[in-house]
């Protein structure tokens, strides 16, 4: 089957690729535009048969489509392989440019390769341009149109014919009737361009209207399927039985019915829809398929063996759909079916595959959704399917309503929290006529009583989103419902050792998990997810909360989400203990995907029907250290405060040795030395050497930074000596670059430099190369402590960049203010501003008060010593120091060797430019400023 689809925003299969337009074409126009749409007729045939050939002939046409359209006031804002996007601001340019195109071709020597002809459509209409391509109804339409015409011909829809009459006096318009096009919309009014020496007599038109099929109307467009419809089609050029198989409501149905339309030309015989959904007795499938066919029961002969008398030499494609619950009858049919008629073909859908010999299964996605990011632009959120769809569906609910910059992210979360399911976004966007985006949002908590209505025409199982899973829940066995519910206390995705572990229990054994998880996969229920290392798995979020509802029902929850945090807590202890064996990127690669299940391990052990000391164990994993130690802080802090007589000592220990780690993770030393001296009285009294030298550790790097060098170093001098003759290489790594940094604080950079690369080969040893940045960074001061501010933005860059491979927030703030000091000392003021504003917006993200405070001191230097004649530039700085001054002192935070250094000489330049008594005038006024006020301000420079 040769196929090749244009359709916005993409032309697909048949191409070689998609060519960006120079610069000076990226400017186009908009409001009601013309587009003109061409392509080669059976070129892939030709490419197949001489490449070479083929390369100077497209070449040869190019030319001239582009000359055609150049001048003719056109501009062609999209290639793909030989088709032609291009769009007018006049109809009439755009009927002249296809005459003067076609006239061309006819007169090239194209014998080469059996000659060449384009085919072309003309549509009228607006659309949305956005990076240089247009998208919506539009180009969707003329891209339909063009796939029905022959190479030669010049096609125009109804509205282009209007607009056309009298537009171009040497031209006439032949009607050819209305034809459904292949996107199964209402018909098109179709018209081909007539002009002197033009061909005039063509085949019919290759449209729906013409070819055999029976494929029902729709009254919307399919939005954001581009990819899947490839992927079906090229499945259907290798594979005689194609299952799309996915939950319900993600747009089975739609999509095989596309995919039909889509290889309608390829079939001699047809495409053939047959619809099992109302069907309850599987004997009736072959009646289904009969009917269809007009073919009847004969006497004394089974229906079957007449429906494939029929279909014997046929070449068709059969689409069955909606065969979940007549799997098996369904299967010994098409099995039947595919063994008696080699030139048919079988596309269904279906919850769960059919399992028969050459089936080849589809797993239908849900629509692509955008990530989280800050700032996401309307341009941007509209390239995702489940967002256009939104819009396009929300636009018709309520004209009103206009997808902009405002409520894109809003949309977006929507979007992802519905799981990019298209009948969720359907039954969502319905509501649009009363509420706003945003109001939208607040009730998906609820979303089983706000996802109902939508089509009155659908099947009652697709009223609602609770009936759509209603339906797939009544049909599993007691044991798959069972599991089914227990699997609704995972947050996010689960293997299925931790599925076991959870789930195995009074009433399901635990050789039985897995049985029973294929089971829900097949049907539909939970999502795999395949990966190299282990498979995962996870309900769609609609889904889950119909099971949670379920596991409420039938009195599970307690049980299972004590069992849930029980597994979890056990999995993170064995991560801690592994911790120091196993490389940085092995450990993080086990830990990260189970975030969510942590934290819902740690909300239900909070909670009051909890379990206090399984949430102290959690929280003191180290986890939240090493992947969210904003996170971490917050529930060391619940945990230490629920701590009691319950709690065994080594436990409280170990709250205290995390909370230490933390805190010096975002400055706040004190708490840290404090928390280090509570675990280490501990740790003494129970008489565990390691963990004595971990809380030596800690403090002795707080001692560094609160100027009690030779304290600390002496501690960590002790923990030094204990990792060593553990063979902890991580640890070892940690005591050393802390001496390094001792060594920095004293003065003795060459010292420093031995400490910090010693730990450096340590940590590329183990396996830690995370951690090696970080050693970089304590370089770049060195350096910059020895007073070469050059060399240190030199070795500080390279950490930047990897500290961002790494994607580590706190040492990437660290680094970028760092960096922002370095930039300021060299007079690169503008650089520095850049750095610090980076930095100020990180430190807000992780909620690193101190971080955000060095930032906005490393910005009033830059606006200090700067611009040093400008008045306003030097009052903000003042202000903006006493408000650091102010904060600081709130925190309790000392500032480092390099802030020390600025601030001094900041105060020195503002005391020259205001004098001691304004100076202090201004920076009284700051010390009164909410961190809001002093961040817009710093802004400002």
């Amino acid at each position: 089957m040769e196929q090749k689809s244009m359709e916005s925003p993409g032309v697909s299969a048949g191409s070689v690729g998609s060519i960006a337009m120079p610069e000076s074409e990226q400017t186009l126009p908009s409001g009601i535009l013309t587009f003109l749409f061409t392509d080669i007729e059976g070129s892939t045939v030709r490419w197949d048969r001489d490449p070479r050939a083929m390369q100077a002939v497209v070449r040869r046409h190019d030319d001239i489509m582009r000359s055609a359209i150049a001048s003719h006031h056109g501009r062609v804002f999209k290639t793909v392989g030989d088709a032609f996007c291009s769009v007018f601001p006049r109809i009439n340019d755009a009927l002249d440019a296809a005459v003067q195109a076609q006239r061309a071709l006819a007169n090239e020597d194209f014998s080469q390769v059996d000659g060449v002809r384009a085919r072309m459509a003309i549509h009228v209409g607006a659309a949305d341009e956005r990076d240089g391509d247009y998208f919506g109804r539009t180009p969707n339409r003329v891209a339909r149109l063009l796939s029905v015409g022959h190479g030669g011909q010049v096609l125009l829809s109804g509205v282009a014919a209007e607009v056309a009459a009298d537009a171009a006096p040497q031209t006439e318009l032949r009607d050819l009737g209305e034809h459904r096009l292949k996107d199964l919309t209402v018909p098109e009014h179709i018209f081909q361009l007539l002009a002197p020496d033009l061909e005039t007599e063509f085949p019919t038109l290759k449209s729906l209207s013409v070819l055999d099929n029976n494929l029902p109307v729709q009254l919307t467009s399919l939005i954001g399927r581009e990819q899947e419809l490839a992927d079906i089609r090229a499945l259907l050029d290798r594979s005689r039985l194609v299952t799309l198989c996915g939950a319900g409501g993600v747009g089975k149905t739609r999509c095989a019915l596309q995919a039909g339309a889509e290889v309608l030309d390829a079939f001699k015989e047809g495409v053939w829809f047959v619809d099992l959904a109302p069907l309850s007795d599987g004997t009736l499938v072959v009646n289904a398929i009969a009917s269809v066919f007009d073919v009847r029961e004969p006497p004394n002969q089974r229906l079957l063996d007449e429906v494939l008398s029929y279909l014997k030499k046929k070449q068709l494609l059969l689409i069955l759909d909606n065969c979940e619950h007549l799997v098996a009858e369904v299967s010994k049919t098409a099995d039947s079916i595919l063994r008696a008629c080699p030139t048919v073909r079988i596309l269904a859908t279906s919850r769960e595959s059919l399992s028969i010999d050459g089936e080849a299964v589809y797993r239908m996605p849900s629509l692509a959704v955008p990530e989280r990011v800050k700032g996401l632009s309307a341009a941007d959120a509209l390239s995702y399917g489940a967002v256009a769809l939104f819009e396009a569906r929300g636009r018709s609910a309520n004209p009103k309503f206009k997808l902009d910059n405002s409520n894109a992210a809003t949309v977006a979360d929507v979007c992802r929290r519905l799981d990019g399911i298209p009948l969720a976004i359907e039954l969502a966007t319905a509501r649009l006529n009363v509420l706003s985006p945003s109001q939208l949002a607040q009730k998906l908590d609820e979303r089983f009583r706000l996802l109902t209505g939508g089509n009155r025409a659908a099947l009652p199982r697709q009223h609602t989103m609770r009936a759509l899973i209603d339906w797939s829940y009544d049909h599993l066995s007691a044991q798959e419902q069972r599991l089914f519910r227990y699997f609704s206390i995972f947050s996010g995705s689960f293997t299925l050792d931790m599925a076991t572990a959870v789930c195995a229990d009074d009433h399901i054994a635990g050789f039985e998990v897995l049985d029973l998880l294929t089971s829900l996969v097949d049907k539909s229920l939970v999502q795999p997810e395949h990966s190299s290392d282990e498979s995962r798995y996870r309900l769609q979020e609609s889904t889950r909360q119909y099971a949670r509802e379920r596991l409420v029902e039938c009195a599970e929850m307690e049980r299972i989400a004590r069992r849930h945090a029980d597994a979890y807590v056990r999995l993170a202890e064995q991560l801690d203990n592994s911790w120091d064996s196993k490389p940085d990127s092995q450990w993080v690669c086990q830990a990260e995907p189970d975030m969510d299940n942590w934290r819902a391990a740690l909300t239900w052990a909070f909670s009051a029907h909890g379990d206090p000391l399984i949430a102290q164990r959690l929280a003191s994993a180290k986890i939240w250290l090493e992947l969210a130690p904003g996170e971490g802080r917050r529930y060391l802090l619940t945990a230490l405060t629920s701590a009691d007589e319950r709690t065994p000592p080594e436990l409280i220990a170990q709250l205290e040795l995390a909370a230490s780690k933390i805190d010096t993770v975002f400055g706040q030393f004190k708490a840290a030395l404090a928390s280090a001296e509570r675990a280490r009285a501990i740790f003494e009294t129970l008489g565990d050497e390691l963990c004595l030298a971990n809380a030596r550790l800690c403090a002795g790097r707080a001692l560094l930074f609160l100027k009690h060098v030779q304290e600390g170093e002496v501690m960590l001098q002790a923990a030094l000596d204990v990792f060593r003759r553990s063979g902890s290489k991580k640890t070892m790594g940690s005591a050393l670059s802390a001496l390094g940094a001792a060594r920095i604080i004293q003065g003795d950079v060459p010292e420093a430099r031995s400490f910090l690369t010693a730990a450096g080969t340590l940590y590329k040893r183990s396996g830690a190369d995370g951690r090696v940045p970080a050693v970089l960074s304590m370089l770049a001061e060195a350096e910059f402590r020895a007073g070469d501010a050059g060399t240190a933005l030199e070795v500080a860059s390279q950490a930047l960049t990897a500290h961002r491979g790494v994607k580590s927030g706190p040492n990437v703030v660290n680094i970028l203010y760092n960096m922002a000091a370095y930039f300021t000392v060299l007079g690169r003021y503008d650089e520095a501003r850049a750095h610090a504003r980076e930095a100020l917006e990180l430190a807000r993200d992780e909620q690193a008060d101190a971080e955000v405070t060095i930032a906005l001191q490393h910005l009033a230097a830059v606006a200090a010593l700067g611009a040093p004649g400008d008045q306003e530039a030097q009052e903000r700085a003042a202000r903006l120091l006493g408000f650091a001054d102010a904060s600081f002192d709130a925190l309790d935070y000392t500032r480092e060797y390099t802030e020390q250094q600025e601030y001094e000489r900041v105060r020195t330049a503002l005391h020259h430019a205001l004098g001691d008594a304004r100076l202090a005038e201004l920076a009284q006024e700051g010390q009164s400023w909410t961190e809001e006020r002093a961040v817009s301000e710093a802004l400002e420079i």
